[in-house]
């Protein structure tokens, strides 16, 4: 089960549309929607698939480009510059890690650490459904932190 991290949308009315371009980010991939008025496009990317992105800022906004070797490149105008900055960190982070698992290093020191991020992940799931407090998540999620 893929964990949203991050959810991006272009200014309406700058981009000039009543459906603004989407990006959802993903642990596991990235989803990009453009809707037209009678249309809509949908590309699934997964982070091996992206060669490059580029955060360019503006005075007010900023645009992500994300370039890619599958489909086509991917442009989104008009963004909060927080949120993008925060997005261009997490993709960043999942190519790194998705172009270095084809190393072997990489898989022994990483193989802990995804088994921690997926107890965080449980702990979550766990705190969402209410059968955990708040105070548990939290005192679980340093415990396991700690041990990074």
């Amino acid at each position: 089960m893929s964990m949203l991290l991050l959810h991006l949308s272009g200014n309406k009315t700058f981009n000039r549309t009543i459906f603004p371009p989407q990006l959802y980010i993903y642990d596991d991939l990235l989803l990009y929607k453009k809707r037209r008025l009678f249309s809509s496009k949908e590309i699934t990317i997964s982070y091996n698939q992206i060669s490059q992105i580029t955060l360019n800022r503006g005075v007010v906004f900023a645009r992500l480009d994300i370039v890619t070797t599958g489909t086509e490149d991917i442009f989104i105008k008009f963004v909060n510059k927080k949120a993008a900055s925060q997005a261009k960190k997490i993709i960043d982070q999942k190519i790194y890690r998705s172009h270095a698992k084809h190393h072997e290093d990489f898989k022994d020191k990483n193989a802990s650490q995804e088994n921690l991020e997926k107890s965080v992940a449980r702990f979550h799931e766990l705190f969402v459904q209410g059968h955990i407090s708040k105070k548990e998540y939290n005192k679980k999620k340093s415990t396991l932190l700690s041990k990074l």
